[in-house]
């Protein structure tokens, strides 16, 4: 993949030590944008990629909420940037709370906090596009466990309980710590309630969508569609539902099309975002799961797949010239290894059928189902998120990082 040289601004990049964010880089880099690339730990992802220009490590936002944003004033005016990209929504709801002490001098690259809220905040974005007539599940929420779990007893069981937004985020923080749990049964979500404190915002409990996940990383300028990326989750960690770890770019289904354009529309999108569907085989039909305010896993793939979504979101906040002729390649697959390990190692020792609900539309495979999926997919033609031949450095953490993460896994379920 070649170079693109322009004499353009620096732009930091927080989240540098996850892989979206070391695709947001990359991204940013092949276009000759200098990278200010920033995370929460020393040995950061990004920091080793070629294309940034330099690093900085800032507090995490979940350990100190002001000094982190003190840390991203302090790099902004050391390094000139006039632009933030956020790759990882932490960084992102803390700093759109504190817009007033960013701007002008740097602008964050998100849509503006009113338009935020309503993607944020489950109940908002499911409200929105029951009125815009998009097909979500049927949720419940309340105030507290009781007027849950009364407002519970006319769904259609197994549930999927979930926190209504981000921890961090104003108006849906919580200390709930984690993204999702499921109950089979009414008795079974009974006796889960009262074991999650949210201390904040109480969790929403949601009909499951059976199916796999569609996804559309889709970019808007002010409601106006300028591209839209679809890609299939083929696989999870868990199995059942969380990260994608092996996902397949597709053709543009109309009915998704359509569902965005009327969302982002009606929100009056200004800047990057991922939609995030179930597809039901059986019935052909999707239903509207959340919006994600951010980069997502997918950037990776959008490389790979050539569009470069960070650059064109990078074009859409320093005023560069955005048509309606992007394009990209179908049947592209990109593969998180470290992730896609962890999947399997949980499944073979029990671990996700332990934590899961049964689903029709995606059986839980054998064992040795997994393990020769999982042996078929280092194929040639297969890309990899963080293994690029021009820009060899991250590959050689990643493969620390999946050599520690495979021994603290090991180490775990011994103990146990």
């Amino acid at each position: 993949m070649g170079e693109q040289r322009n004499t353009v601004g620096k732009v930091i990049v927080t989240g540098a030590e996850e892989h979206q964010g070391l695709a947001v880089i990359r991204g940013l880099g092949l276009r000759g944008v200098p990278v200010v690339a920033c995370g929460s730990k020393r040995q950061s992802l990004g920091f080793y990629s070629r294309f940034a220009t330099e690093r900085h490590v800032y507090t995490s936002p979940f350990a100190d909420e002001r000094r982190f944003v003190a840390d991203i004033l302090r790099i902004a005016r050391a390094s000139g940037a006039a632009l933030i990209l956020p790759s990882v929504e932490s960084t992102l709801v803390v700093l759109d709370a504190h817009r007033a002490e960013l701007e002008p001098g740097c602008r964050l690259g998100a849509p503006d906090s009113a338009t935020l809220e309503a993607a944020i905040d489950k109940v908002r974005t499911l409200e929105l596009a029951e009125q815009l007539g998009i097909p979500v599940p049927r949720t419940a929420h309340g105030t507290s466990h009781s007027a849950i779990l009364a407002a519970a007893k006319g769904l259609r069981f197994p549930v999927a309980i979930k926190p209504r937004g981000h921890q961090l985020y104003g108006k849906t923080r919580n200390a709930l710590g984690f993204k999702v749990k499921y109950a089979a049964t009414l008795d079974q979500l009974a006796a889960a309630l009262p074991t999650l404190e949210p201390n904040g915002v109480y969790p929403l409990i949601q009909e499951y969508a059976s199916g796999i996940g569609i996804c559309v990383s889709a970019l808007f300028d002010r409601g106006r569609p300028v591209v839209l990326f679809p890609y299939a989750r083929v696989r999870e960690v868990p199995l059942t539902g969380g990260i994608s770890v092996l996902r397949r770019s597709l053709p543009l289904d109309a009915r998704l099309k359509t569902y965005v354009e009327r969302l982002l529309g009606a929100l009056r999108w200004h800047g990057i975002a991922m939609i995030e569907f179930r597809y039901n085989a059986r019935t052909d039909s999707f239903v509207l799961i959340e919006i994600n305010a951010r980069f997502q896993a997918s950037t990776a793939l959008s490389l790979d797949a050539g569009l470069n979504l960070p650059y064109l979101v990078y074009a859409l906040y320093t005023g560069g010239t955005l048509d309606d002729s992007y394009s990209y390649r179908t049947g592209v697959e990109e593969r998180w290894l470290r992730g896609d390990v962890l999947s399997l190692l949980a499944a073979l020792v029990g671990e996700t059928q332990r934590s899961s609900v049964p689903d029709a539309e995606r059986p839980l495979p054998s064992r040795a189902r997994l393990v020769r999926d999982f042996l078929r997919d280092f194929r040639p033609g297969m890309k990899y998120d963080e293994f690029k031949l021009y820009d060899l450095r991250p590959a050689a953490i990643e493969c620390l990082e999946l050599g520690r993460a495979v021994f603290d896994f090991a180490r775990s379920w011994i103990r146990r």
